[in-house]
């Protein structure tokens, strides 16, 4: 099978495979009206799908994407303006939990789901550690106030800015304010190098939050974790994560211990129009 191919007893000449395609890689031969892939054109593929995808009748196909991992839109499914509005208006940052924990398969589904969070060039750059025992999510919000207390000994300006003491006060008194006692933790990660790195895991972790949220699990990220897993050398080595590494954003999940029957106001949106 070659890169790309079209089925010719089945293609309608309509080009709509060309015209998606983001390099523009795809073009009409001038002697029979099918789309054809340019010469060369498999370096600069992305991979993406879209010529496949998108076609009415079936017939293209990519030879590094079998037709069978392509999933037929189940139209019935398709939500309404408002249902749509009212969810993603509904998602709260959760910061107390059940002990409750959430069952490895659905744990499982949202984390899956951030592979189809767009990213630059759709390199899918964004890897993850899903931390499923509650013990070592105790064990790492610790780790995280240990780094706090040595920067308040050997950095104080920084420990200032990130108003350690207060934090560090209140896990003395019980109270972990690093990952709000969070049976999970979800943790994004990247290779160093690319441009769109922190860009890429922002929006595959707000895809893990929604996924989260259509299945009655609670999100939240852990900003003060996430600045600790790229400064302090033993929880690096504690969640494996090597000197190319970037700790991009961990999130904290679990059930809700409290719902939420109202939508809070938000303050007004700044908006230019051009």
């Amino acid at each position: 099978m070659s890169f790309y191919s079209v089925d010719q007893t089945k293609c309608k000449k309509c080009l709509i495979c060309a015209e998606v395609c983001p390099n523009k890689l795809i073009l009409k031969d001038k002697e029979t009206g099918i789309p054809k892939i340019r010469i060369g054109g498999e370096a600069s593929c992305l991979q993406c799908g879209h010529c496949v995808a998108v076609c009415p009748v079936d017939c293209v196909k990519l030879e590094p994407m079998p037709s069978e991992n392509f999933t037929p839109i189940n139209k019935p499914l398709a939500i309404s303006t408002e249902q749509a509005d009212q969810f993603l208006r509904t998602r709260r940052s959760i910061r107390a939990f059940k002990s409750k924990p959430v069952d490895h398969e659905t744990l499982q589904e949202i984390v899956a789901l951030t592979n189809y969070a767009p990213s630059a060039s759709h390199k899918q750059p964004v890897q993850w550690i899903m931390v499923e025992s509650p013990e070592l999510v105790r064990e790492l919000a610790e780790m995280t106030i240990e780094w706090m207390t040595d920067l308040r000994k050997n950095n104080r300006e920084l420990a200032k800015k990130y108003s350690v003491a207060g934090l560090i006060a209140g896990w003395k008194k019980g109270q972990d304010l690093i990952l709000r006692g969070a049976p999970h933790l979800a943790i994004s990660y990247t290779e160093k190098g690319n441009t769109w790195n922190n860009t890429d895991s922002a929006i595959a972790l707000s895809y893990l939050e929604l996924a989260a949220h259509s299945r009655g699990v609670g999100a939240c990220f852990a900003g003060f974790f996430t600045y600790c897993a790229n400064a302090y050398m033993p929880l690096r080595e504690r969640l494996g994560l090597q000197e190319n590494h970037i700790c991009c954003g961990g999130h904290m999940l679990g059930y809700a211990k409290f719902s939420y029957p109202r939508i809070p106001m938000r303050k007004k949106l700044s908006v230019n129009w051009l």
